[in-house]
């Protein structure tokens, strides 16, 4: 099947297509690229921008922090089409991708997609939630994954305990193990419930990997005072310096809220509930380019010319904060 019959097949599953974005926008956003002297390229690169694509719309968790990459939960990508993206995202200026879902272990196909990304791009990961991990662990080195991110359940982390700390779950341990040989960059994503502060600290000091915490779910000012920020800070920075003191490996960092502060981010209607924290630009499952997680209003069809698709969707997704 080639490419462009593959993409066809798809758009026709998907009722609603969005339209590209105002002129005015983009312009506007050139315009500032302009000003500080870059191409889109180098904006991409001193924004450590990155390209992610949905392989599969849907999961086996409903975990109250997932943002499904803002897709709907059904589709699924084939190889041909991911190789259309991956090329015209390389062409672009990015240099790293990161496969998601939904769950994107249950993409049959999931380390063929890791390997023949690599024929374009050397840095492809994946951001996975881990269950399914440890059976495709061997197949995804094999095919050179250089990062693997999993979203952790606290769930998960409670039945692995003995009931006063958290625990590593069996189907992690292989993952934590080949990470500390130098097979691929780990990072755990791990969501910290605020009335569970001091089991993350101890959690936190037995790992020796790079680890992103945040609150469940940081969406603006009005829940981020909800949460006490300030003592997982705090709780991050205590960690962190005893592991410079001990000079042990991986850094624990938070996620926290920014406001939007794009061309585009004042007339979004979503803007009091925006949780856009990712340096990255989201292909879904059901071919649509997505630049922002808060709102749909600047959703882009990929398709033909898929450079174009791509290069608009790029300047929206570095629009979101200089």
């Amino acid at each position: 099947m080639s490419s462009r019959l593959a993409m066809r097949m798809l758009r026709a599953a998907v009722p609603l297509r969005p339209s590209l974005p105002p002129i005015g926008v983009l312009a506007s956003i050139k315009e500032q690229l302009t000003a500080r002297n870059q191409t889109l390229q180098q904006a991409i690169e001193e924004r450590q921008l990155y390209f992610r694509i949905s392989v599969v719309g849907n999961c086996n968790l409903s975990c109250e922090f997932c943002h499904n990459e803002g897709a709907p939960a059904r589709g699924r990508m084939n190889i041909d089409t991911m190789l259309v993206a991956v090329a015209a995202a390389k062409r672009a200026g990015f240099s790293r991708v990161q496969f998601t879902g939904g769950e994107p272990l249950l993409h049959p196909e999931i380390a063929m997609f890791v390997a023949r990304a690599r024929e374009h791009i050397v840095d492809v990961g994946i951001t996975t939630n881990g269950t399914f991990l440890e059976a495709h662990l061997a197949s995804l080195v094999a095919a050179g994954v250089s990062r693997v991110h999993v979203s952790l359940q606290t769930e998960s982390l409670i039945l692995a305990g003995d009931g006063e700390n958290w625990g590593v779950p069996d189907w992690l341990a292989p993952t934590l193990e080949r990470a500390a040989q130098g097979a691929f960059s780990l990072r755990l994503n791990l969501p910290v419930p605020a009335n569970d502060l001091v089991r993350a600290e101890r959690f936190l000091d037995e790992l020796r990997c790079d680890i992103k915490a945040f609150s469940i779910l940081p969406e603006g000012e009005a829940k981020e005072d909800t949460y006490p920020s300030d003592a997982l800070a705090a709780l991050v920075a205590r960690v962190n310096s005893r592991r410079a003191e001990q000079m042990l490996p991986g850094q624990v960092f938070v996620r926290g809220y920014r406001p939007p502060a794009g061309i585009r981010c004042p007339s979004c209607a979503n803007r009091t509930r925006c949780k856009e924290q990712s340096h990255s630009l989201r292909l879904g499952a059901d071919l649509v380019l997505r630049p922002c997680l808060a709102t749909r209003d600047w959703d882009i069809p990929f398709e033909e010319p898929v450079d174009v698709a791509l290069e608009s969707a790029a300047l929206l997704a570095l629009d979101y904060r200089w």
